[in-house]
């Protein structure tokens, strides 16, 4: 019985969320000033991310269900190329020193960190909400001051966590196992280096405060606050991250945001039931399952086949691991890296597999298996 890791893929989605709350909220407090403390700016990014990232995150598998993988890889280039005109743009505005250019491209950044965080269907998993919050961070450092300190310490902190929570979470659901592993155990070991990250940046920054660049200082692009209002304006976005932080997580544990299926039901039961049973309004799309006349798929099911004998004597994977990782515990190890490279490339590569290379998949299944099989 294959599970979903709902727990990881419920840390990463808080961990997302975090990370584009600090950047957005790093931006408006460098860049705004007292213009910070209006209402709208501070409950602008908890609100609107929130709301961006649950509805992302319900509508990911329908938004990659309306074009196929190729389409979609077209999108994504045209939207990187886009998307890089805009930095270019940006950035040519920052390093001129212009304040109205400067405060008008950093509106324009936190404008499409939601957009990012709604559309994540159509991209490569979140890429795009990573590259804008790196860039909205990188432009807080450029205004100087604590503000742009607290964003960068806790940009580096949280992306820590989030490449820990994703790592766990794309490996058990491309690789599902019978029996998850504890996500207390494995989350805690990624927020371990995000712990020392911060408390390295933190005390960096503390001795080595980011003065702001000198062209956008001349020219006043850049607002001032006092000691005091500082002290509590950095007090409110605090309890706004935290409140927001702790109502996100809820709305995902027990609202069923991010996943419509519990992890006490089996995937392969889920998708089969909802095949199966036409009365029932449809859930979200899957691609349909890849013909078993192509090499592609056979590659992929010989894989399976070969996993499951090697499961039987014994030699599981671990849920920790790739096919790539497992097969070096293997041997034959030619055999074992030649089966794991030609699987990779038939479950995930753009290009069609061939004759030959489900023939070389098939003797190196056979030599893997008889090499276990003669061991004493």
């Amino acid at each position: 019985m294959k599970r979903i890791p709902d727990a990881f893929i419920r840390a990463r989605l808080v961990a997302l969320y975090l990370l584009s709350l600090a950047a957005v909220s790093g931006s408006i407090l460098t860049w705004e000033g007292p213009g910070a403390f209006s209402p709208l700016l501070l409950l602008w990014p908890p609100l609107g991310l929130g709301a961006a990232a649950l509805a992302g995150a319900a509508l990911q598998d329908r938004l990659a269900g309306l074009l196929d993988r190729f389409t979609r890889a077209k999108l994504r280039s045209v939207g990187g190329l886009a998307y890089g005109a805009v930095l270019l743009i940006v950035s040519l505005g920052l390093l001129s020193g212009s304040r109205d250019a400067a405060r008008s491209g950093c509106s324009i950044l936190r404008a499409l960190q939601p957009a990012f965080l709604l559309l994540a269907g159509f991209g490569r998993g979140h890429l795009g909400t990573l590259l804008n919050a790196f860039a909205l961070t990188s432009t807080s450092l450029l205004a100087g001051g604590a503000g742009a300190a607290l964003s960068a310490t806790m940009h580096g902190s949280l992306l820590a966590f989030f490449l820990a929570a994703d790592h766990a979470a794309r490996t058990l659901t491309e690789f599902p196992v019978e029996q998850l592993p504890p996500a207390g155990r494995t989350l805690l070991r990624g927020a371990v280096p995000a712990l020392v990250i911060a408390l390295v940046l933190g005390a960096t920054f503390w001795q080595l405060p980011p003065a702001p660049y000198a062209p956008l200082y001349k020219a006043g692009a850049i607002a001032t606050v006092p000691a005091e209002k500082l002290v509590g304006l950095l007090s409110n976005l605090v309890v706004v991250v935290i409140v927001s932080a702790l109502g996100f997580y809820l709305l995902l544990r027990f609202g069923g945001g991010g996943r419509n299926v519990s992890s006490d039901e089996p995937a392969v039961d889920f998708v089969a039931a909802e095949r199966g049973s036409a009365a029932k309004p449809a859930g979200p799309y899957r691609e349909p399952a890849v013909s078993m006349k192509e090499w592609r798929a056979r590659i992929v099911a010989l894989y399976g086949k070969t996993a499951e004998q090697l499961a039987k004597w014994g030699l599981r994977r671990r849920p920790s691991q790739t096919p790539k990782e497992f097969a070096r515990t293997l041997a034959p190890a030619g055999a074992a890296a030649e089966l794991a490279d030609l699987f990779a490339r038939a479950r995930y590569g753009p290009g069609e597999m061939t004759e030959a290379e489900f023939e070389r998949a098939s003797r190196a299944s056979r030599e893997l298996l008889d090499g276990q099989r003669q061991r004493p």
